[in-house]
């Protein structure tokens, strides 16, 4: 079987995208699988139940507080999880969607 490679650290790279880009890829589809519409518009992830409902917005970027590690933010700046816990976003983003008691 010499003609199989194992995969290589800069291929992961290529598939997962560079830093935030990938994260934010990754959560997106993520969120798709709990049947939420999830877009990056802008380097932004964009969550909604449906298309013509209002919803969230996210980012990823480096915390200067946590040694520069990949962080998930609400659009407005308010830190929300580390990037390496994807599911923390995923909670959190549905509690967001939720709709208010009546």
């Amino acid at each position: 079987m010499g003609f199989l490679e194992w995969p290589r650290e800069t291929d992961a790279e290529q598939v997962i995208g560079p830093g935030g880009a990938g994260r934010l890829a990754s959560l997106a589809g993520t969120l798709r699988g709990q049947r939420l519409t999830a877009e990056i518009v802008d380097g932004r992830l964009h969550v909604t139940h449906d298309p013509d409902s209002k919803g969230v917005v996210l980012e990823c970027r480096r915390r200067a507080s946590d040694n520069d590690q990949w962080w998930f933010s609400w659009a407005n700046g308010i830190w929300l999880c580390e990037a390496d816990h994807p599911m923390d976003a995923v909670v959190a983003v549905k509690g967001a969607l939720r709709p208010p008691p009546e």
